[in-house]
């Protein structure tokens, strides 16, 4: 998927009044106060802040710097720490209403493992998180820990899920970048503070609920931050800049620079390169999916077309290994029919596809079940061509080899038949062949045949692949064969035969052999005739066997016929006709 179709955006968690309290967030929430207490579970997109990293305590009546420092850090004793951070000139004495601030760095440090990888995804470790100094990448493994401050990097194809210490789920998708800013814990075991800083790319993430309402989850790109609420959204950006999100569930306040609005499960809404933030609106419905196959076998990829969708710019999809999409192997943004996804293994896998329209609004999504089963690859078709005519008898079904094959399979069935009944279904062949006589028990017409590729498991069971693209041939009873009274050998008494006839049928042609001897090992005569006759003329005077073939219109031939013995040349004869010999018994013959 390019990159240029990715969001950066910024996902964060917190109470209400954590916002009202920062100073980078309280002008900007300011417009938008009454819509963040009608739900409880929200998101916020606003402009990213470039500030240190802070969680804002309003304090109340009966707080002290030691409580807050045994609520915030797990140790009553950083009392000292806060009073600092925040110059406060009376540690007994904190002003109810004002605004502490609770250096986020001095949370315990918390950590997040990988839940699922595939493909290319390195992590770069820093030795100081938030230091842009020496670093090394490594190859990130499924069940690996991941420290704050580190790095993943994903190249196409490629997909990592990353489980946080609370529970929460972020799925990073290819070609993306994040770091994962800040994991700390409020106490020695509270709510988990996690900020994630998305340089390129985008990601999904699905926060569980929390009652207290403490927790902060935000991820953040150079141009905006989303806070969240126990929900799940999607958000793009375009190469324009554009904005655009929408929400599955829970609802997400969107802002930037200006008042926002809150957007509810179903809808989405955009956000021009300019700050503009748009009407929410109706997402468009999941699309429409019952089209699709349920089994795909083309080993090259799996293709599907895309359905139409009134609205629909293009379409986003994913192939995962389940339902929730939590493994993906394969994904990307598609416009035009069909969609190919390639390199896919044989297996299970869910595809999940959703519409975003002209503004890069994310639609609903449907979840379609395929499986994919490409191996043993399929052999290529060697002879018959397709559509060729095959004699009855005589023509065999011939496909290539296959190297991961130990058999093959080939079925026919008639033109308009079911392979579900064949009438031939010849199973471990040997070698990738049907025999002539396999078809001989079929009558004159037309039919289709396929071949499969069979492998034997270490187990010892047979794995069949799928079948190549069924192939149409006709079977046609060839000519008869000519028999050797059929032949008249021309010629008067003490002559050889001038001219040999037969009897032929209109649009037949006709091979001659001609030898010296019966076993044809070194034909003298190999030819081709339009006429059922042949002239042996140009021959030697002497003894010599004939033998024809018959090829009909549609191009079958017949078997050859028995080899006949003919003369050829004129002899000296006497008064009666009788041929005369010299004294070795040889006939004379004219000069």
């Amino acid at each position: 998927m390019p990159l240029s179709d990715r969001l950066p955006i910024r996902l964060r968690y917190s109470l209400p009044q954590s916002f009202r309290g920062r100073p980078w967030m309280a002008a900007g929430l300011a417009g938008v106060g009454s819509l963040l207490s009608q739900t409880a579970a929200l998101a916020q997109i606003t402009p990213m802040p470039r500030g240190g990293d802070v969680i804002a305590h309003r304090v109340v009546a009966g707080d002290t710097l030691e409580q807050l420092a045994a609520r915030y850090l797990g140790d009553y004793r950083q009392w000292s720490a806060l009073q600092s951070h925040n110059r406060v000139p009376d540690p007994y004495r904190l002003r109810p209403g004002s605004v502490l601030e609770i250096p986020v760095n001095l949370l315990r440090a918390a950590t997040a493992s990988v839940e699922f990888v595939h493909g290319d995804v390195r992590s770069r470790s820093l030795d100081h998180p938030g230091d842009a100094g020496p670093a090394k990448q490594t190859a990130v493994q499924k069940g690996q820990l991941l420290q704050e401050g580190d790095s993943l990097k994903l190249a196409p194809d490629s997909f990592v899920a990353v489980k946080l210490a609370d529970g929460s789920l972020v799925r990073v998708q290819a070609e993306s970048e994040v770091q994962l800013r800040q994991m700390r814990r409020k106490g020695r075991a509270g709510t988990l503070q996690s900020v994630l800083d998305l340089h390129e790319g985008n990601l999904e993430a699905s926060v569980p609920k929390q009652a207290n309402g403490e927790r902060r989850f935000e991820v953040r790109t150079p141009t905006a931050s989303t806070s969240v609420r126990g929900t799940r959204f999607l958000v793009f950006n375009d190469a324009d800049g554009r904005t655009a999100a929408s929400v599955d569930e829970g609802s997400v306040a969107v802002r930037s620079g200006q008042p926002g609005t809150l957007v509810h499960p179903g809808q989405g809404v955009s956000v021009t390169a300019d700050g503009h933030v748009g009407r929410p609106r109706k997402m468009l419905p999941a699309p429409d999916t019952s089209a699709w196959p349920q089994l795909a076998e083309d080993a090259s990829w799996v293709s599907l077309p895309l359905p139409t969708l009134p609205g629909a710019a293009r379409y986003q999809v994913q192939l995962a290994q389940d339902a929730a999409l939590n493994q993906v192997v394969r994904s990307g943004l598609f416009s035009q029919s069909p969609l190919r996804l390639t390199g896919v293994d044989d297996g299970n896998y869910v595809v999940a596809i959703r519409a975003l329209d002209a503004n890069g609004i994310p639609g609903a999504r449907s979840l379609h079940s395929l499986r994919v089963k490409a191996h043993p690859v399929p052999p290529l078709y060697e002879s018959p061509e397709p559509n060729a005519i095959i004699g009855l008898g005589q023509g065999s079904l011939n496909c290539t080899k296959v190297e991961e094959a130990s058999a093959y399979r080939i079925q026919v069935v008639a033109a308009d038949g079911d392979f579900a009944q064949p009438l031939v279904d010849a199973s471990a062949l040997r070698d990738c062949a049907l025999p002539a006589d396999a078809l001989a028990r079929l009558a004159p017409g037309t039919y289709r045949w396929r071949a499969a590729s069979q492998r034997t498991l270490a187990d010892g069971n047979i794995d069949q692949g799928p079948f190549a693209a069924a192939q149409a041939m006709k079977l046609a009873r060839p000519p008869a064969q000519l028999s050797s009274d059929a032949l008249q050998l021309g010629g008067g008494p003490g002559e050889g035969s001038r001219t040999i006839r037969w009897s032929g049928e209109e649009g037949h042609r006709y091979h001659v052999v001609v030898a010296s001897e019966p076993g044809f090992a070194a034909p003298l005569v190999d030819t081709w005739v339009d006429q059922p006759q042949w002239s042996p003329q140009d021959l030697p005077s002497g003894a010599y066997y004939l033998r024809l073939q018959v090829q009909d219109s549609n191009g079958l031939r017949s078997n050859f016929s028995a080899a006949r013995q003919f003369q050829a040349g004129s002899w000296v004869t006497d008064g009666s006709g009788q041929m005369l010999t010299s004294g070795d018994g040889t006939r004379l013959q004219r000069q």
